[in-house]
C-alpha cells in the first residue's frame, strides 16, 4: 500500500537527459530520435543538464524548444519525480559537475551516449579534457542507482576509448554495440542533382573551431583546391582556414553557423569533402551522413571507412582533386554512389535502427 501523501511518479517510455542548449551535432541528433519516437507513438521527457556552466546562454535550443508538445514530448524540471523503461544520457558530460537538485529518475535501464572522446584531440599536448569516465559513471550510478551502460556513438570513438582509456574502462560496462546517429533520408533527399556549370560546387558543413579543420596550408588547400574550376562552399564559418591560409581563396564562399539550414545548402552541391584536424578523433560526423541523404557523393579521410563502408569515397589529400573530377567528369559514376549511399543510409541509420535498439537490453 502506498504510503499516504507520496506521489506517484509520472511514467514516460523514454527520457533522453543532455544539455539542450547546444548548437550542433549534439542537438541534431537528439531531436532526429525524438522525431523517431515520437513517431513509433513513445511518450519522451527531456530533462535539461548543463554540460558546462554559463557557455551556450541560459535558454534552451529553438529547436528543441520547438519540438516540445506536452504531451508526445515533454520537459521536466530537474528534480522531477519521474520514471521510465529507457534513460538515454547524450553525452557524459553532463554527469561530469554535480547538479542540484539531483535528478530523480527511476529508470529499467540507462545508456550513455558517449557521443565525444574524453579529450579534445589527442596530439602531443593530449588535449583537454572534456570530461573523467570513471567519475561520470560513479555520478550516473549515485543518481539513478543503475550501472549504466556506455554507447560510442561510432567505431573511431571506441577504438580510441580502447587506445587511450584502457584502465578507465575497467571500471565502465562498455556495450559490444555503437549507438550510431540516425536521420530521416526521405525527409533530406532532393529533388534533382544541380545543373552542371561551368564550375564545381564542393561543399562543407562544420562548427568553425580548430579540430574541425585540416593543420596545415598544404593540405587545406590539396583538398580545398584554390582554382577557377572550383567553388569551395562552406557552412560554418571559416576563421580557421582564414588563419591558417593567411585570407581566404577568391573562390571561397562562407556561410556563418546556422546562416542557412544544412539541407538547403546541401541541395545546392556537386560534391561534398569532409577532412578534419589530424589529431582530433571526429565522434561520428553527422554532417557526413547528411551530406548522404540529400544526394550529394561524400569524399572522406580513409579513417571513417569502418563506420560508412560503401557510402563514401575514400582519398589521401592529395588524391581529393582527381577524386571530384572523375565523379563530375562520369554521370553514370555519380548517381551509382548517389544510390548506394542512400541504400547504406537507410539500411544502418534509419529510425527503425533506433527503435529497434530502445527494445534491447
Amino acid at each position: 500500500m502506498r504510503r499516504a501523501g507520496r506521489r506517484r511518479r509520472s511514467h514516460f517510455d523514454v527520457i533522453m537527459m543532455s544539455d539542450f542548449r547546444l548548437p550542433g551535432g549534439t542537438t541534431s541528433s537528439n531531436i532526429e530520435e525524438m522525431k523517431a519516437q515520437k513517431r513509433a507513438g513513445l511518450k519522451t521527457g527531456l530533462m535539461h543538464l548543463p554540460g558546462s556552466a554559463g557557455k551556450n546562454g541560459r535558454r534552451l535550443n529553438r529547436k528543441i524548444r520547438a519540438m516540445l508538445d506536452g504531451r508526445a514530448i515533454r520537459l521536466l524540471p530537474r528534480g522531477s519525480r519521474v520514471s521510465c523503461n529507457t534513460l538515454v544520457i547524450r553525452h557524459p558530460r553532463v554527469m561530469q559537475r554535480r547538479t542540484r537538485p539531483i535528478p530523480r529518475i527511476k529508470a529499467r535501464y540507462v545508456h550513455m551516449i558517449v557521443n565525444q572522446t574524453p579529450r579534445k584531440d589527442y596530439g602531443s599536448k593530449h588535449g583537454r579534457l572534456v570530461y573523467n569516465i570513471r567519475l561520470c559513471n560513479r555520478r550516473a550510478k549515485s543518481y539513478f542507482r543503475k550501472t549504466p551502460v556506455w554507447h560510442p556513438i561510432g567505431p573511431l570513438v571506441r577504438d580510441t576509448l580502447k587506445r587511450k582509456h584502457q584502465a578507465a574502462l575497467r571500471s565502465i560496462k562498455l556495450s559490444p554495440s555503437d549507438w550510431v546517429n540516425i536521420i530521416n533520408v526521405n525527409e533530406w533527399r532532393r529533388n534533382k542533382r544541380p545543373q552542371k556549370g561551368s564550375t564545381i560546387r564542393i561543399g562543407r558543413h562544420s562548427r568553425d573551431a580548430y579540430v574541425k579543420w585540416p593543420s596545415g596550408k598544404g593540405d587545406m588547400l590539396r583538398i580545398y583546391p584554390d582554382h577557377e574550376r572550383y567553388q569551395i562552399r562552406v557552412l560554418g564559418g571559416a576563421a580557421t582556414p582564414r588563419r591558417i591560409l593567411g585570407k581566404l581563396p577568391s573562390n571561397w564562399t562562407v556561410y556563418p553557423f546556422g546562416s542557412k539550414s544544412p539541407k538547403s545548402f546541401l541541395a545546392g552541391l556537386d560534391v561534398f569533402v569532409y577532412y578534419t584536424h589530424p589529431d582530433c578523433v571526429e565522434a561520428f560526423g553527422r554532417v557526413i551522413f547528411e551530406a548522404m541523404a540529400v544526394g550529394v557523393p561524400v569524399i572522406l579521410p580513409v579513417a571513417y571507412k569502418p563506420l560508412f563502408g560503401s557510402a563514401a569515397l575514400y582519398a589521401a589529400p592529395s588524391e581529393v582533386q582527381a577524386a571530384i573530377d572523375r565523379l563530375m567528369e562520369n554521370d553514370v559514376l555519380y548517381e551509382q554512389q548517389v544510390e548506394r549511399a542512400r541504400r547504406y543510409v537507410e539500411a544502418n541509420f534509419g529510425y527503425s535502427k533506433h527503435l529497434s535498439r530502445l527494445k534491447k537490453r
